[in-house]
């Protein structure tokens, strides 16, 4: 027999960004959560994985991809990729912190950046 278990999980706003136009939204799940701020045995370390957030500049076929790595670890880092073409071997620019603030920095200023520059 199976059985269902309600569990307990709070609920997280998602960072919010300025995301410029011309970019799609493909998946974000990047949570207001302060992982400095974690116990090593918190729960909320499986809310930290390599999927957080991933964004497509569709003229020129640029994808913004952030990830926490290694996944779901309190001895992780943000990990934000840039790669065109999906060349995911050779990104144009990477950046990692375990700092939000600075992931977020890195993160509207590439958009900027890519929208205003790059595609035309």
């Amino acid at each position: 027999m199976r059985r269902n278990i309600k569990l307990e999980v709070p609920v997280f706003n998602i960072h919010p960004l300025r995301i410029t136009e011309g970019w799609i939204v493909r998946y974000n799940n990047f949570r207001e959560i302060d992982p400095k701020k974690l116990e090593t045995e918190d729960d909320r370390w499986f809310m930290f994985t390599e999927s957080l957030l991933q964004l497509y500049h569709e003229k020129s076929s640029i994808t913004l991809d952030l990830g926490w790595y290694p996944d779901i670890s309190s001895d992780g880092n943000y990990l934000v990729l840039i790669v065109k073409n999906t060349d995911w071997d050779n990104p144009i620019d990477e950046f990692n912190s375990d700092d939000y603030t600075k992931v977020i920095d890195f993160i509207e200023f590439h958009l900027k950046e890519i929208t205003s520059n790059w595609w035309k």
